[in-house]
């Protein structure tokens, strides 16, 4: 077989198709957003302040984001090739529950810090409930588009991701830019998207008999018991994230306006995120049918990492070579003074996608022990270096701990998942003779 019919088959398989639908919607979503952002970095309408403080809110819900789903959201898209489907409907609404209820206890510990987060970060009292609620309906967002791709439907997965950017950007434009609501209409429009998409989500869940089974005890106790290290691993995966935005706030006195400057750079670095989103999306399934069979076939593990590293290694120099345009064309120049932040960013996030391919395993054969002292080590690692980094240097000192960081865990990750690894490293190609 030459090799142009080789890329034209390639071009034409599901697989392939799968890959173009959940890469192009992501991307999409992120080139729509970043066409806004000359509006939304625009003084008229929304201060490099404002812009921080909406850094934090986004950042708060990262954050609040671990307790809320406690694993669960992981442990749906392993049980789902494993459960009878009247199991895993029982299962997917004992999750439901016990999202609902970390939501209200949320909600209820925000309003009673109330005062101190207005005081530290400028937060107003709306954020006490916008927080826990738009946190939960973004878990909501994962279940629903979690199943759609274990059931192999990018098409539903692109409808439901048109309907969401579509409504969140064009409200958010219409409020900010027409209404003159600044950060709220921000705000307000990622709230209306996230509820119409979980209406649709209900709707398909509904359809598919995902919903209405029992709350079970045994899958409460089994939850929490893998929430504990899932969580540890959720808080690690934001300590590495998205603590530097808190941590600058809390060593600069400018009413945010050096996190605003920041979270714009780090918009832009974390285009390389996005794409790791969307190939994680059709390859973690893939990972994970192998894993479930009984002869798995690790050739097959590795020839997705080789895609998925050569993906993301062009992503970067892509982002790298572009966002000085993007720069120079779209964004005021009040936040000009961060563009060399981002390509110490982007080095760090891409270092963090391919740590985050190493984890699949360690989800998949729910690793307890090794993902909470994975995890731990993280937490430690990466407040080091963001504490000490950034009261030395502020912004370049942020992201200088986000290199340091994620340089970090990928050891720490290759050594806790290395009996894993070497199985798919040791396979070779099979021997095709003429």
């Amino acid at each position: 077989m030459t090799i142009v019919n080789k890329f034209t088959g390639f071009l034409k398989s599901p697989d392939t198709r799968s890959i173009g639908i959940y890469t192009f919607t992501n991307f999409f979503a992120k080139g729509v957003s970043f066409l806004l952002l000359f509006v939304f970095t625009n003084p008229l309408y929304i201060s490099p302040g404002e812009n921080g403080l909406l850094s934090l809110f986004s950042t708060s819900m990262l954050f609040l984001m671990p307790f809320l789903s406690m694993g669960i959201i992981q442990s749906t898209g392993a049980d789902f090739f494993k459960m009878p489907k009247t199991e895993f409907r029982d299962f997917f609404t004992t999750g439901f529950a016990m999202s609902i209820t970390v939501m209200i206890l949320a909600m209820t510990g925000l309003f009673l810090f109330r005062e101190q987060l207005q005081q530290q970060y400028g937060f107003p009292v709306m954020f006490c409930w916008l927080i826990p609620l738009i946190t939960f309906l973004t878990f909501c967002n994962e279940q629903f588009l979690g199943l759609v791709r274990n059931n192999q439907q990018p098409n539903v997965y692109f409808k439901a991701n048109m309907y969401k950017i579509f409504l969140e950007l064009g409200l958010s434009f219409v409020l900010v830019v027409f209404c003159a609501w600044r950060w709220q209409g921000r705000v307000a429009g990622i709230l209306a998207a996230y509820s119409v998409v979980g209406v649709y989500g209900y709707w398909y869940l509904r359809k598919m008999g995902y919903l209405f089974g029992r709350i079970k005890r045994e899958y409460v106790y089994n939850e929490l018991v893998y929430a504990v290290p899932i969580i540890a691993m959720q808080i690690s995966i934001f300590c590495m994230g998205s603590s530097d935005r808190f941590f600058l706030s809390g060593f600069t006195n400018d009413n945010n306006e050096t996190v605003g400057v920041y979270s714009i750079a780090a918009t832009f670095a974390s285009i390389i995120i996005v794409l790791s989103s969307a190939l994680i999306q059709y390859i973690f399934p893939k990972i994970y049918k192998q894993l479930s069979s009984k002869q798995p076939d690790y050739m097959a593990i590795k020839k997705l990492f080789r895609l998925y590293a050569g993906i993301m290694l062009a992503g970067a120099l892509a982002v790298m070579v572009f966002t000085p345009l993007a720069y120079r064309y779209f964004i005021n120049e009040k936040y000009h003074p961060a563009l060399s932040y981002v390509f110490i960013l982007c080095a760090g996030y891409f270092i963090w996608t391919m740590v985050y391919f190493f984890y699949s395993f360690l989800l998949y054969f729910k690793e307890k022990r090794r993902i909470l002292l994975l995890s731990v080590c993280c937490i430690v690692v990466s407040i080091g270096f963001n504490y000490f980094l950034t009261a030395q240097w502020g912004a370049r000192g942020a992201a200088m701990a986000n290199v340091c960081t994620y340089s970090t865990a990928l050891i720490f990750t290759l050594l806790f998942t290395r009996k894993y690894w070497r199985q798919f490293f040791k396979s070779t190609d099979p021997v095709i003779q003429d």
